[in-house]
């Protein structure tokens, strides 16, 4: 027997409400448990004989062994794969548990083959390594009182004893020994490099040994940010601390040692105000920090306990197969432009109150993590992706507002997740933890999405008329929809119907054209109005929200070069190239060609079903290979192609090996009044070095909007 794969499902998850260890098991088919050994076993060891039950089984056991327990263990078969089994055990700390599952495995394994069964030797070695990484007894009574008054808690690191309690400019740290001083212990964080290095690595300025001008990278995967930048980053690392205007030591460096980088605070770490806006005192920085083991804790505790919002900004959290990313940004402008100092993150980075701060596909956990423990933050709202939910769960309790768009077949044959209905559980991870659920009500998978008891659902559908909408709204619930062009809010309680603002009003729709964006901008007013916003500040920031290529590329990017017109997107699903598909053809009198790819790790079914779609929806299309993924090269450009054909398409399908060809060969196609399409999972430049070869100027226009 061993061990595949490990993951940390670092918050909840989709087997448990709180942390997990998930892990892939191969099993010895040739080796069985012996009943009479079985026997033999505690009582809560004896399972009905399937070694991977035993190994979830005892992995608890020797965490409760330890004196910590998590509560839950749970074993799985893996389809198609016999000889695999997944374990799912609970844990408190992440080192114990992932120590507690190796010696599992191990006494399992030694047990399947006649060896003795003895968990002496693994629970001493257990017991110390628990003894080294326990908080100590009066940050362990913060944490209990902390939870007790229903405070998000985070331990910042194991081999440390700082606690941060509640998220954002309402967060307090919590530092065995450490003087009462402001919110954020700035002076005491500051004596020392471990923690100093583990803030930052939390906002996620990587302080990893190298030399200091090297590569860090976010641990989402995908998205990297340069060291030497220490000085653009500069403001958030004094917020992270507390800091205004010193110089403190960062470290960066390894073998260059600290690398001193001047720490120049932006109005983020401002004076205080009622709400806890996190500042510090260079002075007190300067003259270095006095621990003081006295009654500090209980003095911060008592302080703690007068906070009615029990440390917790709004945090809204988006998800859904198609418009995740807009929808975000739509929120987060409009928050920004209610005057809340808000982090985001969205598949472009992390963003602090409009500064990138990060790039990439940050839409997991420690991008999450980075924004709700960035004391500079009032409001959070993270784009929520189905690859984060899986490998690492959420990063946060619950939050104020979850909104699920809609669920449509896509990523489908991934880690597990093989139907609709599967994805449909995995997403809807994000409304069971909220207090709010925005649910679609044109959508079947939204509407039947299982909530928590005491969660507010509200429903949103581009039709007055809606059967599900009308429901909701007799049983008194809150709900927005579209009525003659025009938001519609009625709040459930009483207040009447409110009109928010007419569709032509908002620039991202096209006036009117992209109903996708109407339907996003529905979705926003619902979690801006759970989130405590008025129908006049939503109505401003939709008004005021722009969505181009400088502001959310690769999302209905629009270029007007006089004689044809470009659409710009991300589409990569079939939902996504039918919606584009009406607002293309709603663009003008001409014909719509279409140049599609999606990635080579969908399904054979998926990808004849986009092709299909696109069939449909433009007039010619031009398929074109992207990422291969694991296919031979230039077979799921084939299938697409085949999907579009075997649905009748009525112009020939031409095929591509890549995308400078087939954007080349649409180009050359327009007619004056031709719209063209462009699926791009890359970015504009793959567009404008196609086009450079054949009409330079067009190129140059289009380089010119994305400056």
């Amino acid at each position: 027997m061993k061990i595949l794969q490990q993951r940390l499902l670092r918050g909840a998850n989709m087997y448990f409400s709180r942390p997990c260890l998930a892990a892939l098991l191969e099993l010895d088919t040739t080796a069985e448990l012996d009943p009479q050994a079985m026997a033999r076993l505690p009582a809560d060891l004896r399972t009905t004989g399937d070694a991977a039950a035993l190994v979830a089984a005892l992995t608890l056991h020797l965490q409760r062994a330890c004196g910590h327990d998590p509560a839950f263990a749970h074993a799985e078969t893996v389809g198609g794969k016999p000889a695999q089994r997944r374990v799912v055990v609970g844990y408190t700390l992440e080192h114990l548990g992932q120590a507690a599952l190796r010696a599992a495995v191990t006494l399992v394994d030694g047990l399947l083959h006649g060896e003795a069964f003895d968990t002496a030797p693994a629970l001493h070695a257990l017991r110390d390594l628990t003894a080294g990484l326990e908080l100590p007894p009066a940050m362990r009574e913060v944490a209990d009182e902390a939870h007790r008054l229903g405070y998000p808690v985070l331990r910042v690191s194991e081999h440390a004893h700082l606690l941060t309690v509640g998220w954002g400019s309402r967060q307090w740290r919590f530092l065995d020994g450490a003087a009462d001083g402001d919110r954020l212990l700035t002076a005491s964080v500051l004596q020392s490099r471990q923690l100093t290095r583990a803030l930052l690595f939390e906002a996620l300025i990587d302080t990893a040994e190298g030399p200091a001008d090297t590569s860090a990278s976010v641990r989402d995967g995908h998205a990297t940010h340069e060291v030497a930048a220490v000085r653009e980053l500069s403001g958030l690392a004094a917020a992270k601390i507390g800091l205004r205007d010193a110089e403190i030591g960062v470290a960066l460096g390894g073998k260059h040692g600290w690398m001193v980088a001047s720490v120049e605070a932006s109005g983020a770490a401002g004076a205080e105000r009622e709400g806890g806006r996190a500042t510090g005192d260079a002075s007190v920085a300067a003259s270095g920090a006095h621990l003081d083991r006295s009654h500090a804790q209980p003095h911060r505790l008592a302080q703690l306990r007068n906070d009615p919002l029990q440390g917790r900004i709004p945090v809204i959290a988006v998800t859904g197969t198609n418009g995740k990313t807009t929808t975000t940004l739509m929120i987060a402008h409009a928050t920004r432009h209610a005057g809340l100092r808000t982090g985001h993150t969205t598949t472009q980075g992390v963003f602090l109150d409009g500064r990138r701060i990060a790039q990439g596909d940050c839409t997991g956990y420690w991008s999450h993590r980075a924004v709700l423990t960035a004391p500079q933050v009032d409001c959070a709202v993270l784009e929520t992706a189905r690859g984060g939910i899986l490998k690492r769960g959420l990063a946060y309790d619950r939050c104020t507002v979850g909104v699920l768009l809609n669920v449509s077949d896509d990523h489908l044959g991934l880690d597990g997740v093989e139907t609709v209905e599967d994805l449909a559980r995995v997403k809807s991870l994000v409304v069971r933890n909220a207090a709010n659920a925005v649910l679609n009500a044109d959508d079947a998978h939204c509407v039947a999405a299982t909530l928590t008891q005491g969660t507010r659902a509200i429903f949103f559908s581009m039709h007055a008329d809606s059967t599900v909408l009308k429901a909701h709204r007799q049983r008194g619930g809150c709900a927005v929809w579209l009525e003659d062009e025009t938001i519609m809010l009625a709040d459930g309680d009483g207040d009447g119907v409110r009109r928010v603002i007419a569709v032509a009003d908002i620039p991202a729709t096209v006036r009117g054209l992209a109903r996708y964006n109407i339907a996003n901008s529905l979705a926003a007013t619902a979690a801006l109005h759970a989130a405590g916003l008025t129908a006049e500040q939503i109505a401003a920031g939709l008004a005021t929200f722009v969505s181009d290529v400088v502001t959310n590329p690769l999302r209905t990017n629009i270029f007007d070069l006089g004689r044809v017109r470009i659409v710009l997107d991300y589409a990569h699903n079939s939902a996504a190239y039918a919606a584009l598909g009406a607002l293309t053809r709603g663009m003008g009198d001409g014909k719509v060609l279409a140049v599609v790819s999606s990635p080579g790790d969908r399904r054979d079914d998926d990808l004849l079903r986009i092709g299909a779609s696109c069939a449909a929806a433009f007039d010619r299309l031009f398929v074109y290979e992207s990422a291969s993924r694991g296919r031979p090269h230039g077979e799921a450009a084939q299938l697409i192609s085949a999907g579009a054909r075997h649905a009748g398409s009525a112009h020939p399908v031409e095929t591509f090996g890549n995308a400078a060809e087939a954007l080349q060969r649409a180009y050359g196609q327009c007619a004056p009044g031709d719209v063209m399409m462009f699926s791009c999972g890359t970015s504009i430049t793959t567009l404008v070095d196609a086009l450079r070869a054949v009409d330079a100027d067009a190129a140059h226009a289009i380089e010119a909007q994305a400056a």
